[in-house]
């Protein structure tokens, strides 16, 4: 697939360039949003003198998790008095929201991801950001699978922004649609799309903003690209087995979309430009861009 141009693309002078980072409202900018992964089989059976036992308890908010040696004790106390006699540690959390176990793959996304993914496509910058030990379901959280109820915040990331795309009430609007995918490894940066390019560079300007100077950008037409790019990318990425997972990632995955929007600005000013100048009316575009990260497990 080689990159390509959009139709109509404007030349830079001739284009008023509209990003930033995310700030929809004032301090809401930054979320910290935690998912209790339900027990795997094997887990449930136990291990010699330690059954399994569930450790946590998400209360009716839906933001305040507990964590206790003996939950079922601290539930009691909850309701009730507790015997004096029973010792055990408990600690509670709050966050902007806690999923428990039960948790589905699109309660996560609608709830936490969605309005993240919809404001890049107003020109905002954003990041979603997975982490945690290993073996937790970072890699089932943000991939998953690619289609279904257990598709993950990727897959319904990219359905979201082309289905956006599409129905896009403004007909004069063209899209453009770039994904990259590097890993890092031993803090060296590489490219998951072209292997032979790693030991990449950060840099950062007053145009680009932050990014990773000869990270390849692939124009992508519909969620099928994509897909194909992160089969390609994850058959590159680094990978080890440890106690608590057999497939374990161990680099960080950063898949990058990209969107720009073309689109006349507005019909006064392009008036106003017309009788100054002859050429090109003036074109405003929009530059979104969304980081979704997969740490290696700690």
């Amino acid at each position: 697939m080689a990159n390509q141009g959009m139709d109509g693309y404007i030349p830079e002078e001739d284009v008023d360039y509209d990003q930033g980072d995310w700030n929809p409202s004032s301090g809401d900018n930054f979320k910290v949003v935690i998912r209790v992964r339900p027990p795997l089989p094997r887990e449930l059976k136990g291990t010699g003198l330690r059954p399994y036992q569930c450790t946590t308890h998400v209360d009716d908010s839906g933001r305040i998790m507990t964590l206790s040696e003996n939950l079922s004790a601290v539930l009691q106390g909850l309701s009730g008095p507790l015997d004096p006699g029973m010792l055990y540690a408990t600690y509670r959390f709050t966050f902007d929201h806690v999923y428990d176990q039960h948790s589905t793959q699109e309660q996560v996304y609608m709830r936490s991801a969605q309005q993240v993914v919809l404001s890049i496509l107003q020109g905002y910058n954003a990041a979603i950001i997975a982490y945690g030990q290993t073996g937790t379901g970072k890699t089932y959280t943000m991939e998953g699978e690619l289609t279904g109820p257990l598709r993950g915040i990727i897959p319904r990331t990219v359905e979201d922004v082309f289905t956006y795309i599409v129905n896009d009430p403004e007909p004069s609007s063209k899209y453009l649609v770039r994904a990259s995918y590097l890993q890092i490894y031993n803090e060296v940066i590489s490219d998951l799309l072209k292997p032979e390019r790693t030991n990449l560079v950060i840099r950062e300007d007053r145009r680009r903003g932050v990014f990773v100077e000869g990270l390849s950008e692939w124009v992508v037409r519909s969620p099928a690209e994509v897909y194909q790019l992160m089969d390609k990318g994850q058959s590159e990425r680094t990978t080890g087995a440890t106690k608590l997972n057999e497939v374990s990632s161990r680099s960080h995955a950063v898949c990058i979309i990209i969107v720009e929007k073309c689109c006349a600005v507005d019909e006064g000013l392009m008036r106003q430009a017309a009788a100054s100048r002859d050429g090109p009316l003036p074109q405003s575009i929009k530059v979104g861009k969304l980081n979704l990260v997969d740490l290696a497990g700690s």
